[in-house]
């Protein structure tokens, strides 16, 4: 089997894949790493307060969740756009072509969180890692996966951090891609007493 079958094997079993470090440059991450110290200042508060599970149209979820964001700059970007990790993306989720079509940079402070939730219903993988060491893990449901979106709002009403998840380990500038808009998954309330930087980039098909 080619290493696309196994990628896209293991993709269809796990809901998720590991990014090898040599598809991205080790200069690209010291650019990024650069780039997010020095865009840190212009973060915005991200914090809805609004309780409970929002179903969308898009099959997303919605929840409470308080944090710092910022788009990134040329070095984000760059990174988004390289081709080993586009190419990563379309052998995993099998099309043709992927385009990165939103990426950013995330600050968790001390106390900061994200409930369960689903992303935008447009990305089909989400890649993330850690721009700080030691970046504590994800909590996510992947056995819930090919369910529909108001049967997850039903199983997980009033549940912010779920029982029964795994831990989703977040490298430190090692991306990992995972199926975001269909696992729900989850930030528990940051308790260290620094800050943790997490960069995320969505990958679609815009061919369809």
């Amino acid at each position: 089997m080619s290493g696309g079958g196994m990628l896209r094997k293991q993709w269809l079993a796990t809901g998720r894949v590991d990014v090898p470090p040599e598809v991205i440059e080790t200069d690209r991450w010291d650019e990024v790493a650069a780039e997010a110290e020095q865009y840190e200042r212009y973060a915005v508060v991200r914090h809805n307060q609004r309780p409970g599970l929002l179903a969308m149209r898009d099959g997303s979820i919605t929840s409470p969740q308080r944090c710092r964001v910022h788009p990134g700059g040329p070095a984000v970007n760059a990174l988004a756009r390289s081709k080993g990790l586009a190419d990563m993306a379309a052998e995993a989720t099998g099309n043709a072509t992927m385009t990165a079509i939103r990426m950013g940079l995330k600050y968790y402070s001390p106390g900061d969180y994200m409930h369960v939730h689903r992303d935008d219903g447009k990305c089909e993988i989400t890649f993330s890692c850690g721009l700080t060491p030691n970046l504590g893990p994800m909590g996510w449901l992947p056995n819930l996966r090919f369910l529909s979106t108001d049967q997850v709002v039903e199983r997980l009403a009033g549940t912010p951090y779920p029982d029964g998840g795994e831990p989703f380990p977040i490298g430190y500038r090692t991306l990992a891609g995972f199926d975001g808009s269909r696992a729900p998954h989850w930030r528990t309330p940051l308790d260290t007493s620094s800050r943790e930087v997490l960069l995320t980039i969505c990958f679609t098909d815009l061919t369809v």
